[in-house]
């Protein structure tokens, strides 16, 4: 969602496009430069590529040179569609936030609404937990991004509150949702792909926080620790939940 938070990654564009000149300069939404050279290429079929690379492999998978080969094409061939990697990169950020616009399906309730945008937002961060990665380090400026923005915003229509309101209360809700993404992707990450590797894993895991349960050093979490890795419930809705009931208690109609 969030068009105005993180900070811009290193420069990964070449030093200059494949006739020679300067790279253009500005956001890939603020120019119009697409050059298509193929019919069988689109720059919708590269990104689609890029995505499924990133899904498969991570984030650091993708590049010019990964997604051509993965299309069947010469490197050269994609930069009349998309001059450099990190419009590539803005290019797959846009596409998923434009899948993630619930639009005639966005619930007239305020409070249906804004649980629907976040469980989408927690669906499509669980499914491709590189994007998260985009949305900490760029910052996010496609159409379809605003899109989303837009529909947050029209969530909380029915609230009679104002504009910096809405955009305070559908950045908590935002920040909340990313936050548990952010968290249970780390987990995931952790444990091993690999069946045995994973049992293996977890248990020298649980091993190690039973051991640090009984040394009586975290005797608050103690308790949590026995559970073992990961062991304790989803809090995903009732946190949603504890946050909206803070936002209805101070902003809803009575």
């Amino acid at each position: 969602m969030s068009a105005y938070r993180g900070r811009t990654m290193p420069d990964m564009a070449l030093p200059s496009s494949p006739d020679g000149n300067a790279q253009p300069v500005g956001p890939v939404w603020a120019r119009n430069d697409r050059q298509p050279r193929r019919r069988t290429l689109t720059r919708e079929s590269i990104v689609l590529a890029a995505i499924e690379i990133a899904d498969r492999d991570g984030l650091d998978a993708v590049s010019i040179r990964s997604v051509a080969a993965g299309l069947g094409v010469r490197p050269m061939s994609l930069y009349g569609h998309v001059s450099s990697k990190d419009d590539l990169l803005d290019l797959m950020f846009d596409q998923l936030a434009g899948e993630s616009v619930l639009g005639a399906d966005l619930p007239d309730d305020w409070r249906s609404a804004l649980e629907a945008i976040a469980r989408r937002t927690r669906d499509q961060g669980l499914a491709h937990p590189w994007s998260i990665e985009l949305l900490v380090d760029r910052i996010q400026l496609g159409p379809n991004t605003l899109r989303v923005l837009d529909e947050w915003i029209r969530a909380l229509a029915p609230l009679s509150i104002t504009a910096d309101e809405a955009w305070s209360i559908a950045t908590a809700v935002n920040d909340y949702t990313v936050g548990y993404v952010t968290r249970i992707s780390a987990q995931r990450r952790a444990v091993p792909t690999d069946p045995n590797a994973a049992r293996e894993w977890t248990t020298t895991v649980n091993t190690y926080l039973t051991e640090r349960a009984e040394s009586g050093d975290h005797p608050h979490i103690a308790p949590l620790l026995r559970e073992g890795f990961a062991a304790q419930p989803d809090s995903f809705e009732p946190g949603l939940a504890w946050l909206l009931d803070t936002i209805e208690q101070r902003h809803a109609p009575n």
